[in-house]
């Protein structure tokens, strides 16, 4: 008897006797998709009294959503005096983070909030992470895996985003919709933005507050910068260090630059009709 183990509510439901949890989709599982015993096919109904995690021990998780409980195996009453927890019935009790798999155990790696840690399964890829909504953000922005496209509804816009927050600052920095404004509480200082990181970075700037000095590490050279990408632009375009390097695209033209907006002036003033 298989199982399997609902990605959003962490209850296990029981496989029929002609499904193998290899037969099932390598993607997440929720109870929605139990075609098989619609009682159990919501994430509201309870595990049947022989669901429990006491009977895991042939249990099958889908590949990366281990079971985060504790699970028990079969002992005989020869292993009774081996010293280990077990529980009213005699079985070993296994603490969270170990999951049962061919009958061996392997523990679970977790993040500093204990959530299991999962790793893109896509070739390559070496993205990991504890959160289930994290990862379809990821494949959908990375591998392009069941992406749901967020459209822009202002007339005349085609701006579309992978995920819902692109879509809104789109609004807010674009349209000047749900706009929140953040004032800076200088005494006579009339300036806000959009994002409170500019709020931030404008009264360093410009009031001299919180400053963080980044110094070059170069020899003999004393320059310094209030913002990090200011000293990244410096040591590129001075020291010749981490230069990313732009190249003009029209036909013919061998322009290169440091910075991609020498790129956009080039192209204005050398190749504009």
């Amino acid at each position: 008897m298989e199982w399997v183990q609902c990605e959003m509510c962490d209850k296990w439901r029981r496989l029929p006797p002609n499904l193998s949890a290899a037969d099932l989709p390598d993607t997440d599982w929720y109870c929605a998709m139990n075609t098989w015993d619609k009682s159990t096919a919501s994430c509201d109904a309870n595990e049947i009294e022989d669901e429990g995690v006491d009977n895991v021990e042939n249990a099958t998780s889908m590949p990366g959503h281990e079971d985060e409980s504790a699970t028990a195996i079969d002992i005989t009453e020869d292993d009774l005096d081996d010293g280990l927890e077990r529980d009213r019935r005699g079985k070993i009790i296994r603490p969270r983070g170990i999951v049962s798999s061919g009958g061996a155990a392997k523990v679970l790696e977790r993040d500093k909030w204990g959530k299991i840690i999962k790793t893109c399964r896509i070739a390559g890829c070496q993205y990991r992470t504890g959160y289930t909504s994290c990862m379809k953000s990821h494949k959908a922005a990375q591998h392009g895996i069941d992406v749901i496209w967020h459209s822009c509804d202002q007339v005349g816009c085609n701006f579309k985003a992978k995920e819902g927050n692109y879509l809104k600052k789109h609004r807010q920095f674009v349209h000047d919709i749900g706009v929140r404004w953040y004032h800076c509480d200088q005494d006579g200082c009339d300036y806000k933005a959009k994002e409170a990181g500019s709020i931030k970075a404008h009264k360093r700037n410009v009031h001299d507050i919180d400053v963080k000095w980044h110094r070059c590490d170069q020899y003999g050279c004393n320059y310094k910068a209030k913002e990090v990408g200011n000293l990244k632009r410096h040591r590129a375009g001075v020291h010749d260090i981490d230069v990313q390097w732009f190249k003009c695209d029209q036909d013919g033209c061998n322009f290169w630059s440091k910075e991609a907006g020498n790129i956009k002036q080039h192209k204005r003033r050398k190749h504009s009709s």
